[in-house]
């Protein structure tokens, strides 16, 4: 027989065990919350930069060369948008540029796109906090959340490049090349006719480094490339006005040193050190040396 101790310490048991059924269909299961990652979302940053000082557009882990993106990671971080580990691998994070900019080379309107968690603070405030931690010579414009298949580089149709230099670059070998210089019209109009030898699809295998003639990353294609009226720049240096020229360049995609090694071919030609004929031989599958212009005057 069951003493009265046992059988009290039964209804207990059972008067407890009757309550936490009841708690249970009333609040639910008192398991613990699982922790749910934040929603990510695609978006869209504008920026511009005078890239004078810097090895280019992308990312370098050497700090001995100092890259747009390398400042801009850092700014990123500071402000708690991206950690440490969003380094390692970009493609983690979807990182994306429009377009991949060599050393010196600016831009005004540089895209890059990226996967992070859904932070309003980053859209709305994104872009002034930023260019508290950035250099002077880099700008955020704008952050925007995009559709999920936005991609920088592969939604691009389309780069638009100019290369602004002194026009005395195109003075013949018997011409005087000082800041008196003034191109003519009619050297206009040459410049012109030889630009135009570029536009279409080409392989541009000479154009780059690393690349064969049967690589078919090697073909581009130029959409267009004319020469602008020029424009009277007063040099502070020579304390004298001098005249400039923009050679604007529009094309699908550009590969490597393509539109600095474009451009040094002309004004080679232009000054007499080779010949028109020169810009349809370089597109064959013979290796040529051509001349590559300074990264400074080329603007994205």
């Amino acid at each position: 027989m069951l003493n009265n101790t046992s059988i009290e310490s039964t209804n207990a048991l059972r008067k407890r065990s009757a309550e936490e059924t009841a708690n249970s269909v009333i609040n639910g299961p008192t398991s613990p919350k699982i922790q749910r990652k934040p929603k990510k979302v695609k978006y869209a940053m504008l920026l511009a930069y005078q890239g004078q000082n810097y090895f280019g557009m992308q990312f370098q882990r050497n700090p001995k060369f100092p890259t747009i993106e390398n400042h801009l990671f850092n700014a990123m971080e500071a402000h708690g948008f991206i950690t440490k580990e969003h380094y390692v691998n970009l493609m983690d994070w979807h990182f994306q540029r429009a377009a991949r900019t060599d050393r010196s080379v600016s831009a005004v309107g540089q895209l890059c796109s990226m996967h992070l968690p859904m932070d309003q603070n980053f859209i709305d405030n994104g872009p002034a906090l930023l260019n508290t931690s950035l250099p002077e010579d880099i700008h955020v414009f704008a952050v925007r959340r995009v559709t999920p298949s936005f991609h920088a580089q592969k939604s691009c149709d389309s780069r638009t490049y100019s290369y602004t230099l002194p026009t005395f670059s195109f003075a013949s070998m018997d011409e005087v090349t000082s800041d008196e210089y003034r191109i003519s019209p009619k050297r206009i109009e040459e410049l012109n006719e030889l630009l135009g030898c570029y536009v279409g699809s080409h392989n541009f295998f000479n154009y780059t480094s690393g690349l064969e003639f049967s690589d078919q990353t090697a073909r581009r294609v130029i959409l267009s490339i004319t020469a602008e009226e020029p424009s009277l720049y007063n040099d502070p240096i020579r304390l004298k006005p001098v005249e400039f020229l923009r050679i604007k360049i529009r094309g699908q995609s550009f590969i490597l040193h393509q539109i600095r090694k474009m451009i040094g071919t002309v004004l080679a030609i232009m000054r007499g050190f080779m010949y028109k004929s020169d810009v349809a031989r370089s597109f064959l599958s013979v290796r040529m040396d051509i001349p590559k212009a300074p990264g400074l005057g080329l603007l994205l």
